[in-house]
């Protein structure tokens, strides 16, 4: 197992003098500190060297853009936010030092027209083509458009694009594939996301936190419960709000539930992809029984309406789950156990697809791809919330980094989910909401949904109102490595493999 690069104790306190920076809050499991941009570049390097993992970057709008980077300290257990309040249109090239930070700051200069020293082109990642003056925008329009990005199309001569999509097939996401390819190895591919790109962080502004849970479950319906708990907590943390006990530990049953059905729906796909209609009947078989097993635990399929701000909405019935659940999952695991032993899928699976643990580093992959890969992340581990403290997670790490790890870790997950739910409704799961307090406030929240740790930070005015909110499913950064897995000696067969290997959603970028 490649293990992260330990960040030593103090990391916080060695950074403030570094940079002169400020601190302005320590609790919650973050800490954030305020940086000069003069002294940004050098705060990027520090972190990077003592191994700190950079998982988001965001800015904000107001009197001047407030740029905040969100760092995990994971031998500390928590995360780091720096915010910088940028006084021009440009700040140090973040990516030369950390290259997780690109495609963000790809999505800033979009939104808030403020882009790095240098001129480096940037690409075109969360709007579409014809966003002009009145599209809705967090913050100004950027004075030239972004670039589109393509992938070189000369290798040796002979290497030409074939587009595939958006349109793919009936009840796919709209995505557009650039696959430059020689024959029948792909030499490169680049991905277009934007097409349907909603606006819900700019929708939330103004909004009540009940409002933008809403909001927020609808942003990538297959992590409802990941991307809503991380909203919720990030409300929380802002009022200094603590959910009730029970609560607590109903949002983590409720979290396992949505990471068995994802890992179902992931092997019924993998299953689809290398054609085989009998393991694909098998596997859609307990997707099924899973959801209906969702269905009379929480009144909805998908876990909708479960997550609120300061608790829970419903509490699980113990007997549906007790009743329902063993079978549903003895159904995953034969149509599992039969597919791991037919020879015809396990040679699509193994050596296709391949990321290094660099390369998932670099990328600053999370969820299931990374732990393929031997990086073990894991946010109910490495950061964890009430109640996976007392209830920790087994940690499932492969070291391949193909499909076939990425299948074994999802199989290893489920079947530590099962256990989990068991331990967390024999310790009392319940309903229960604590009140939200009208105030002003900042914080950071997050959740390991089944893509991997879904971060959200959120502003609030004096009204509890919110003024910026910020979203970052897992989705958002795990595509980024699906083009360098997807050019790893693969063949056009192999994309719809790899893709239901990584199993993401594009929804999750088009926030």
């Amino acid at each position: 197992m490649t293990a992260l690069q330990p960040v030593p104790p103090g990391t916080v306190a060695s950074l403030l003098g570094v940079t002169g920076g400020e601190l302005i809050r320590d609790g919650g499991g973050a800490v954030t500190v305020q940086v000069p941009a003069a002294r940004l570049e050098a705060a990027v390097h520090h972190l990077a060297a003592a191994g700190a993992r950079l998982a988001d970057l965001f800015a904000a709008d107001g009197e001047q853009v407030m740029l905040r980077l969100v760092w995990g300290l994971h031998a500390e257990r928590r995360y780091l936010i720096t915010q910088t309040p940028l006084g021009s249109a440009e700040y140090p090239p973040l990516s030369d030092i950390a290259p997780a930070a690109f495609v963000e700051e790809c999505e800033i200069y979009e939104q808030f027209g403020v882009r790095p020293v240098g001129g480096k082109p940037l690409n075109r990642v969360a709007l579409p083509p014809h966003a002009g003056p009145d599209f809705p925008r967090l913050g100004h329009q950027p004075l030239q458009a972004p670039q589109e990005a393509h992938a070189p199309h000369a290798v040796g001569g002979q290497a030409f694009e074939f587009p595939f999509g958006p349109v793919r097939q009936a009840g796919v996401e709209s995505l557009y594939y650039g696959l430059v390819t020689s024959g029948e190895e792909i030499v490169d591919l680049y991905l277009f996301t934007w097409h349907k790109h909603r606006g819900v962080e700019w929708r939330m502004q103004g909004r009540s936190p009940g409002e933008a849970i809403f909001l927020a479950e609808r942003v990538e319906g297959l992590s409802a419960v990941g991307v809503t708990w991380s909203l919720a907590a990030a409300v929380e943390a802002a009022l200094g709000v603590e959910p009730p006990p029970a609560a607590q530990l109903t949002r983590a049953i409720a979290l396992e539930l949505e990471r068995l059905y994802n890992h179902a729906a992931a092997l019924a796909a993998l299953c689809q992809a290398t054609g085989l209609a009998v393991g694909q009947a098998a596997a859609e078989i307990a997707l099924e029984l899973l959801l209906r097993v969702n269905a009379a635990a929480f009144g909805h399929r998908y876990l909708f309406g479960v997550i609120d701000a300061g608790g829970v909405r419903r509490a699980p019935d113990p007997a549906a789950l007790r009743g329902g659940l063993p079978s549903a999952y003895g159904e995953l695991r034969r149509a599992a156990d039969a597919l791991l032993a037919t020879n015809s899928f396990m040679d699509r699976l193994e050596a296709t697809g391949i990321l290094t643990a660099e390369q998932a580093r670099r990328l600053g992959l999370v969820g299931p791809v990374a732990r393929a890969c031997g990086v073990p992340i894991d946010s109910r581990l490495d950061q964890p919330p009430a109640p996976y403290a007392a209830h920790p997670p087994a940690l499932a790490v492969r070291e391949a980094g193909d499909v076939l790890a990425r299948l074994r870790v999802m199989l290893d997950e489920a079947a530590d989910s099962v256990r989990l739910i068991r331990h967390l409704l024999d310790a009392g799961a319940g309903t229960g909401t604590a009140p939200l307090p009208a105030t002003r406030g900042s914080g950071l929240g997050w959740a390991e949904s089944p893509r991997g740790e879904a971060l959200a930070w959120v502003g609030l005015d004096d009204a509890g109102r919110i003024t910026r909110a910020r979203l970052r499913p897992a989705s958002v950064r795990n595509w980024r490595g699906f083009d360098d897995a997807a050019r790893s000696q693969n063949v056009f067969t192999d994309i719809p493999i790899i893709e239901a290997s990584f199993w993401l959603t594009v929804a999750g970028t088009a926030r």
